[in-house]
């Protein structure tokens, strides 16, 4: 199971680091903390498991 994301500054530059399941730690670079907690929040979110939901336009479209 993944573990919830780590924010970090380094280099005047903010860096989201993750462990994946498989062993290995996924990383992403921000420019704001803003950005990096916004996407580490996402991020943390637990999977579902079920298929994506179509949007909104394309259930309510009429042909």
């Amino acid at each position: 199971m993944s573990q919830a994301p780590v924010v970090t500054k380094e280099n005047d530059v903010w860096v989201i680091r993750i462990d994946r399941p498989n062993g290995k730690t996924q990383e992403y670079r921000c420019a704001t903390e803003t950005q990096a907690r916004q996407l580490a929040m996402v991020l943390g979110r637990p999977d579902s498991g079920g298929p994506p939901r179509p949007g909104a336009a394309s259930s309510s479209s009429v042909v």
